[in-house]
């Protein structure tokens, strides 16, 4: 009987000290996250083996889930009375650098269990796979609950004697970056390291009076002759107290128990049966202050125990005519003939001026106070008592100009502050030129629903693409009406030269098996949705009807493709009969669209305009057979003139170059497939497609 007494003692013994420990404080400094850390403490009188039975281990629980996300084995042994702590060591020894001293454990993984971000979910597992302790709000991702120590601290209240499996947040002292109502001791305040923390060391094992308040207040400011600055918070402590904490201001700044009133050079804190709960006091600059900078120290203090302090500083500014400029305004362009451009804005606002704020735009450029009206080449901006509240100013390129390109720079003054400028730019630009067209568009089928994007052709030599531009129409949203969301690169394309935009590469290569000319994400629509092309400010193209969702609709190529039929385009709207359609889901399980069922007919279009001249008759060629599939392909003119020949593959590759006095040409080395055959004789030359089977 008595050993059976001893082994229930024993047990009873051991559940007991497994429940003692229990997490103290848990850390996601504000200036380093890195030095994130967990604190254990062992409120029993024995050692704690943690790898005891299936071994200790802390789990974490991040966004929301309800299961297990990352699990930290523990390793070593927590004294009785002493503490455990996991340091973050994703940058190697930053906890000791930052702490002074070597953590008992370290935890190396990125965004592990102690490099918690101070919205997830912590369970403190014992050797019986039962959960002993529990910080968080289960199945949430603790954002806006009593929970929530992002850039802060969670730290045990000073009466908890053991664990909890349920988390309570009466029990736990918490500052966020964020306000969170309805909590105990939830504080607004960030938490920097290593003055905001104690590892190795808990309020709660303190047997005489102790004093805690948080950390620095910086940033404390006003114009000279406009005090107060705002306010700023900060906390206070205590337990174990025999006298009031009392908190003193230095000189130059004020604190009060109350926001908004009743600020002086201290407040007094009277204690509840020796304790004081974590308390918010708020912290000002004086008013009265000349221009200067203010750094002193702001002092707790209550009878027996160890004055705790913090930093404060602040500044005054000299109160001179000052002014801000904000702003990037945008190209403001138009066609010729059509000005003027469409309005970009800045904005100004000022203090302490002695004089109104003029704003002048450079030559070609004209500004104005009202969007539509008003327009000149300077504006004044009335300041009222030395004041310009944020105030809206709006510029645009002037009627009338000659084609080209304009800038300048717009010039902001109120003497005798500094003159600041902000640079514009515009373009007018001259008739279409129409000499690129939109010619397919296609909604692949890989993961992410890639390949999205769009072929076009130029008809001509561009020297600059940049003209060109691209805007998608969602759900029938209605044309993009100027509005250019993509611009093409400055660069010059040759006539026949074939450009893909999609809104990736990796996709596009893998099923293409080549790599897109351009990446934006503005082709990242759906199968339903239209597409405008734009040079200058003109559509010259468009694909879908931009006032209808295409669900359903004849233009529908969802998980598919359309393809411009040959010889047509650019349209300037869009017409249904120059496109052929895939229908929808025609590319659904596809992996490839050179084994596709139904390929994207890729760099198959074609158009006489491509061709550097024309035959004088219609009928003076002939090619055949088309499609051929016996290695060779008869080329009949009615001239006896040798006959230049270049086969083309769809990448623009040269494949054969030959020229004939047989008619005759040998195609048996290509593969099979489609490739554009150029043919010129006596100057003159076409293109045509052919195909080899």
């Amino acid at each position: 009987m008595k050993k059976l007494y001893f082994l229930l003692l024993t047990v009873l013994m051991t559940a007991t000290s497994f429940g003692q420990v229990f997490i103290t404080e848990i850390a996601d400094p504000n200036n380093n996250a890195e030095a994130r850390f967990i604190e254990l403490y062992n409120a029993g009188p024995t050692d704690v083996d943690f790898t005891e039975g299936n071994g200790w281990q802390i789990d974490k629980y991040t966004n929301a889930s309800g299961t297990v996300s990352t699990t930290l084995d523990l390793t070593g042994t927590i004294p009785a009375g002493g503490f455990y702590v996991i340091g973050y060591d994703n940058t190697p020894g930053t906890f000791n650098t930052v702490y002074g001293f070597a953590a008992d454990q370290l935890d190396a993984v990125n965004n592990g269990v102690v490099g918690s971000n101070g919205d997830d979910d912590l369970a403190l597992v014992d050797g019986t796979d039962t959960i002993i302790d529990f910080f968080g709000v289960p199945a949430t991702d603790n954002t806006g609950t009593c929970a929530e120590y992002e850039d802060g601290r969670a730290e045990r209240s000073p009466a908890v004697t053991m664990g909890n499996a349920t988390f309570d947040e009466s029990e736990w002292n918490v500052w966020a970056d964020s306000a969170v109502s309805g909590c105990t001791n939830h504080t607004l305040q960030t938490q920097d390291a290593p003055a905001s923390f104690d590892p190795g060391s808990w309020i709660g094992t303190a047997t005489g009076p102790v004093v805690t308040i948080d950390s620095d207040i910086t940033g404390l400011d006003y114009f000279e002759g406009n005090g107060p600055s705002a306010e700023q918070t900060f906390s206070v402590s205590g337990i174990n107290l025999t006298g009031n904490l009392d908190v003193t201001a230095p000189t130059n700044f004020e604190i009060s128990s109350t926001s908004g009133s009743g600020f002086g050079s201290s407040v007094s804190l009277t204690p509840s049966a020796g304790s004081v709960a974590s308390t918010t006091l708020y912290v000002r600059l004086a008013a009265g202050l000349s221009a200067n900078t203010y750094t002193d120290v702001l002092t707790a203090t209550s009878t027996g125990a160890t004055s705790e302090t913090i930093n404060v500083s602040g500044v005054v500014t000299p109160s001179t005519p000052q002014f801000n400029v904000f702003g990037t305004p945008g190209d403001m362009n138009y066609g010729l003939g059509n000005g003027p451009s469409n309005e970009e804005s800045i904005f100004v606002e000022g203090l302490f001026l002695t004089n109104d704020i003029t704003v002048t735009a450079p030559t070609n450029f004209e500004v104005s106070l009202t969007s539509g009206s008003g327009f000149a080449s300077s504006v004044t901006v009335p300041q009222t008592s030395g004041t310009v509240a944020n105030t809206e100013v709006f510029v645009r390129l002037a009627s009338g100009l000659t084609e080209g390109a304009y800038s300048g720079n717009i010039t902001v003054s109120s003497s005798p502050a500094t003159d600041q400028t902000v640079a514009l730019t515009g373009n007018v630009f001259g008739a279409a030129t129409n000499a690129l067209v939109l010619v397919g568009v296609y909604d692949g089928p890989l993961s992410g629903g890639v390949p999205k994007g769009i072929e076009l052709i130029a008809l001509a030599d561009i020297p600059d693409l940049s003209v060109f531009g691209i805007s998608s129409i969602t759900n029938g949203a209605g044309s993009s009406a100027g509005t250019v969301e993509y611009n093409f690169p400055a660069d010059a394309v040759s006539a026949g030269d074939r450009i893909f935009l999609a809104t990736e590469s990796t996709g596009f290569n893998s099923f293409f098996g080549m790599m897109p000319t351009y990446t934006n994400g503005v082709v990242g629509i759906n199968g339903d949705d239209a597409i405008e092309l734009y040079e200058g400010t003109t559509i010259i193209d468009t694909f879908g009807d931009v006032d209808m969702d295409g669900t359903g609709e004849p233009w529908d190529y969802t998980d598919g493709w359309a393809y411009r039929v040959d010889a047509t385009g650019p349209d300037g709207g869009f017409v249904l009969a120059n496109w052929t359609f895939s229908g929808a889901d025609a590319l659904d399980g596809e992996s490839d669209n050179s084994t596709a069922a139904t390929p994207y007919p890729i760099a198959t279009y074609t158009n006489p305009a491509l061709s550097n001249a024309t035959f004088t008759q219609a009928n003076t060629f002939s090619i055949y057979p088309n499609p051929v599939n016996t290695g060779y392909v008869n080329i009949k003119t009615t001239s006896n003139e040798a006959v230049n020949v270049t086969v083309f593959d769809l990448l623009g590759k040269k494949v054969i170059t030959k020229t004939l006095s047989n008619n005759k040409l040998n195609v048996s080395s290509l593969k099979s497939g489609v490739y554009l055959l150029n043919i010129e004789q006596n100057g003159a030359s076409t293109t045509k497609k052919l195909v080899i089977e």
